[in-house]
């Protein structure tokens, strides 16, 4: 993030817990995130992890968390004894209240303190985030630093305010940003349940006949181009046939590789709603066919710089299918700071090859 030349005050424990958003790009629900103070503070690298919903996971979690943000630290230019904040994210569940969601995350601050300084890492403070409050878990002062309602925007000390006037604004959520690509409810969706279970069964079929397979990419292709020129058009949805045969065809890998070439500029804002409108109709028990959906979708938002909502349908595809490997090397790439328009020179490359033997 680029801060203008107007430097930013942070004068308190309060304004560290407010600029989270702002430094990250996104509100990390139910996560570790990591940051190392830059001149004007919010530059620097960050880096988050999520936070299983099994506590028991959590002290594992830390330890490797902490040693991956050192790695990363260090390809940055950070020297070993970098200063570092942590910020230990989460909303409690039904029936917990928001002290007794803080006092879960207080061993992890311990966890993660030990293990930056195992590593050489310099901890400054570690702030919880609860439900619009923070704690210092590095007070140790009685009653002090625990459960403080975040600053309000009309606070003349508020960090967000300061921020706002230079003309930033705090990202979503990471929970408001999967809930764009979930599953729908199957139960508001018998037909298309159905289409689902139809043309999966037919496709099959297909596929196994003589010269099938590759009848049915061509078919699948055809289908593939139509539904962009409708959604150039405007369109924000197809019947469900056409959409239950799109997600059974785009598990072949060179269909999907022909959906990778919708990423010229123009095609963006649309493929990206085409992807997602297909993910979010891999209802269950049709889930794990959103993988090349989600991958898709990535590739997308990538292109359009919005490397936190790739980042998240990557880690939901290979959460359900940790051997994608179109997924795994987009994370990479992203990851690596690579340059999308590298991959973009090889999908132009590889149309251009496809066309010519059509």
């Amino acid at each position: 993030m680029n801060v203008p030349e107007k430097k930013l005050t942070i004068s308190s424990l309060a304004n560290l817990a407010e600029i989270l958003p702002f430094m990250l790009g996104h509100y990390p629900d139910d996560s570790i995130a990591f940051h190392c103070p830059g001149p004007n503070f919010i530059d620097g690298p960050s880096m988050t992890c999520p936070l299983p919903d099994d506590p028991a996971h959590w002290q594992q979690i830390a330890e490797s968390a902490a040693c991956n943000f050192m790695h990363y630290a260090q390809s940055k230019g950070q020297g070993l004894d970098c200063n570092i904040i942590i910020y230990l994210c989460r909303e409690p569940r039904p029936g917990q209240t928001a002290e007794e969601t803080a006092e879960l995350l207080r061993p992890v601050a311990d966890w993660l303190v030990d293990a930056l300084t195992e590593h050489r890492g310099v901890p400054q403070q570690t702030i919880g985030l609860v439900a619009g409050r923070w704690w210092g878990f590095a007070c140790d002062l009685s009653g002090c630093c625990e459960g403080e309602p975040l600053p309000a925007l009309d606070d003349p000390n508020s960090v967000t305010a300061q921020l706002i006037r230079l003309g930033y604004s705090p990202g979503r959520r990471t929970s408001d940003i999967v809930q764009e690509f979930q599953p729908i409810d199957p139960a508001s969706a018998p037909r298309l349940l159905q289409a689902l279970k139809d043309e999966g069964d037919s496709y099959s079929r297909q596929r196994t006949q003589p010269a099938g397979q590759d009848a049915a990419l061509a078919a699948t292709r055809q289908l593939l181009e139509g539904a962009m020129r409708d959604f150039r058009d405007g369109a924000t949805e197809l019947a469900d046939d056409i959409a239950a045969r799109l997600i059974h065809g785009l598990q072949d890998n060179h269909a999907r590789d022909h959906a990778f070439e919708f990423a010229e500029d123009d095609d963006l804002p649309h493929a990206r709603r085409l992807w997602t409108y297909l993910a979010r109709r891999c209802t269950p028990p049709y889930t794990a066919e959103a993988v090349p959906l989600l991958t898709l979708l990535a590739w997308n938002a990538w292109r359009q710089d919005d490397k936190i909502t790739a980042r998240l349908a990557l880690r939901q595809a290979l959460n359900t299918c940790p051997e994608y490997v179109m997924a795994d090397m987009l994370h990479d790439a992203i990851n690596t700071d690579a340059d999308p328009l590298g991959l973009l020179d090889i999908v132009r490359s590889e149309r251009a090859e496809r066309l010519k033997n059509a």
